[in-house]
């Protein structure tokens, strides 16, 4: 799944949530080689725990972290939600 996107980290931003500080991850998706002539972007937002982002850019996996949380929302079940 979104196996031809390129992921990459847009901007992002320390904020507190429940008195714990989180990194705010902006991020664009982009596949433009699936259809030709077609760039199709995913764009959005999430946060994730500060010391797991500097270690995944120290790590060189943002991409990969951010591929990842796109996926798990994409089968979520929004009944859950």
């Amino acid at each position: 799944m979104m196996a031809n996107y390129e992921f990459t980290e847009t901007s992002s931003r320390n904020t507190t949530r429940d008195g714990e500080t989180v990194r705010v991850v902006n991020y664009r998706g982009k596949d433009d080689s699936s259809i030709p002539d077609t760039v199709l972007n995913v764009d959005g937002s999430f946060t994730m725990p500060v010391m797991d982002y500097f270690m995944a850019g120290a790590e060189n996996r943002l991409s990969e972290e951010i591929r990842a949380h796109v996926i798990e929302r994409l089968k979520a079940d929004p009944k859950e939600e």
